[in-house]
């Protein structure tokens, strides 16, 4: 599958292209020949530096994506209690930072900000909050019974849920700093041979 690259990066291996037939062309003479040789296997190196930096953009970010949609808010209109007419429209921040789905309603024509995140970095504090506070109400109540168990067999669940989730998340964001430290190199090593080759084509057209 072709890699998805940037304005910058399509543009240089067009001139990529470019120079490489004008050395296969030039080669055929015996002048300067290491030269051309040298030329075409530069063209080659970039070129599949380029191709391995898009395919691993395109890793890095299609697994966030893939991360956000691991969360599914399950909305209900508040009014009708439905989800088959609700559009969403898009996201909110509360006061404590979670960003959470914006819908409206097509059946009673109402916007309204679903209460749960929609995505994991925002999730995880979000349940520690929900099983913190939870915790705190049942050491607040008396002797234990059937209905109480069964919440703190829920809150087992979901503190192994977060247990997987967890690493999941920060495995994500290590990867994404570094994909962003070799986007900024990236970017500079483009940027840098697109102005010389440039030059280089201006020169040899003039």
């Amino acid at each position: 599958m072709e890699p998805t690259f940037n304005a910058d990066e399509r543009e240089l291996l067009r001139l990529v292209s470019y120079f490489k037939k004008k050395a296969e062309k030039l080669s055929e003479g015996e002048e300067n020949k290491e030269d051309f040789a040298q030329l075409m296997e530069t063209c080659d190196l970039l070129r599949d530096h380029l191709y391995t930096h898009a395919g691993y953009r395109d890793a890095v970010l299609a697994n966030r994506e893939q991360l956000k949609s691991m969360i599914k808010d399950n909305a209900r209109c508040p009014d009708c209690a439905k989800a088959d007419m609700l559009k969403h429209i898009g996201a909110d921040t509360n006061d404590k930072g979670w960003k959470s789905n914006k819908y409206r309603c097509r059946r009673c024509n109402i916007e309204f900000v679903w209460n749960a995140p929609n995505n994991p970095w925002d999730m995880i504090p979000y349940v520690e909050n929900f099983i913190q506070n939870i915790e705190a109400k049942l050491s607040e109540e008396g002797p234990d019974d059937g209905s109480k168990q069964s919440v703190i067999e829920t809150l087992h669940q979901m503190k192994e849920s977060l247990e997987i989730l967890k690493p999941v998340v920060e495995k994500s964001d290590k990867d994404f700093i570094e994909f962003e430290a070799r986007e900024k190199e990236m970017e500079g090593i483009v940027n840098r041979f697109k102005k010389q080759l440039m030059i280089e084509k201006i020169r040899l057209e003039d």
